[in-house]
């Protein structure tokens, strides 16, 4: 006897999503199989449908962000999961095949990019952080990044000064939880944003805030951080525009290295290294910042509010056939908010296994 699940499948490069029938998953050693309740959109998932490449292969689910409720739980993740609990998870269908995409109702997710979510937590609002989470700490922690202390290291020799972390763009969904993941190990955070975002990335744990838009926020940040030990940059936007913008205040202020989630342009200092990051470096090259971050960090600090689910969700609907128009409005541009589709799945009900487009 076997479950029904659906998705919303891209069938082919650059189309539509369309609302199908999908396989049920089977569930690994290392995995989790849980029922969807809340989805976000990221601009990777329009991107992938509008500019096609990433590696995909057709058919495929798209789809990050998913929280839910877990199903069943690989072997190897029994200690830590049970069935009917409350989680976030980052689901990594690039990595692993469209049975990890977040945009269906039964989806797998690696038990090393989950957590559970307090009870006084909505899901609709956790499931905006787990992208920004594997993303904010691959630039910070990891070895390729700029390999910070993580929030669980000794920070005792950072008593007379804190190192400074620079973040383009704090609030973006990225920059949000690399604000907050950097002040939780113990950094000093200045950030870019717009003026009417001064205070969203203030509350987040951000020190100093520039006006991006303003044509000397480069001088404004040497000002800002000419007294302080840099540690580096994380750019969370990644254009070659705001590369090069961090690039020239960490050369003005004696070279260091720059993290970005876009490009990785050649600017004209010597002094300054580029390293484009993602998000799947914490899953199959460096597991070890996963199980620190997701495994230890984030439950904790989700259970302790440390941690806010940030940015604020904005929900557009309610279904996998509202899917599609999520990517439409999240493509159009949204600020301090980010796309979230709910989802309400009834029990499951035995049935024979389902064509679906993966076929």
């Amino acid at each position: 006897m076997l479950l029904t699940n659906s998705a919303a499948w891209i069938p082919e490069e650059q189309a539509q999503l369309e609302v199908g029938q999908a396989p049920w998953p089977k569930v690994g050693d290392d995995d989790l199989i849980i029922s969807t309740h809340a989805v976000a959109v990221n601009p990777v998932d329009w991107k992938i449908q509008s500019w096609g490449g990433f590696g995909v292969k057709y058919p495929y689910i798209l789809g990050e962000d998913v929280a839910g409720v877990v199903v069943e739980v690989g072997a190897n993740f029994k200690h830590k999961f049970r069935t009917g609990q409350r989680v976030i998870g980052h689901a990594s269908g690039l990595a692993h095949g469209h049975a990890y995409g977040a945009f269906q109702k039964y989806p797998l997710l690696r038990g090393s990019l989950t957590a559970v979510v307090p009870d006084e937590i909505p899901l609709s609002e956790a499931v905006v952080l787990p992208l920004s989470i594997s993303t904010s700490a691959a630039g910070l922690y990891t070895k390729i990044g700029l390999h910070l202390r993580s929030p669980g290291d000794d920070t005792s020799s950072f008593a007379d000064k804190k190192p400074t972390l620079l973040v383009w763009g704090g609030s973006s969904s990225v920059g949000s939880s690399v604000i907050q993941l950097a002040v939780a190990s113990g950094y000093t955070v200045v950030t870019t944003a717009s003026l009417s975002n001064f205070d969203y990335v203030r509350k987040l744990g951000a020190t100093e805030v520039a006006d991006y838009h303003e044509p000397d926020v480069t001088t404004k940040l040497i000002d800002f951080l000419g007294d302080t030990k840099l540690v580096g940059a994380y750019d969370a936007i990644g254009s070659e525009i705001t590369v090069r913008q961090n690039a020239a205040v960490l050369h003005a202020l004696g070279g260091g290295k720059i993290v970005s989630v876009g490009k990785a342009p050649e600017v004209p200092h010597n002094d300054v290294e580029i390293v484009r990051i993602s998000s799947s470096i914490i899953d199959n090259q460096e597991p070890n910042v996963a199980k620190e971050i997701w495994g230890e960090y984030v439950p904790a600090a989700l259970a302790s509010g440390k941690l806010v689910p940030e940015p604020k969700p904005l929900v557009t609907g309610h279904g996998l056939s509202d899917v599609q128009e999520g990517l439409d409005k999240q493509k159009a541009g949204v600020s301090a908010s980010k796309i979230v589709i709910e989802l309400h799945p009834k029990k499951a009900v035995p049935a024979t296994q389902p064509r679906s487009l993966a076929e």
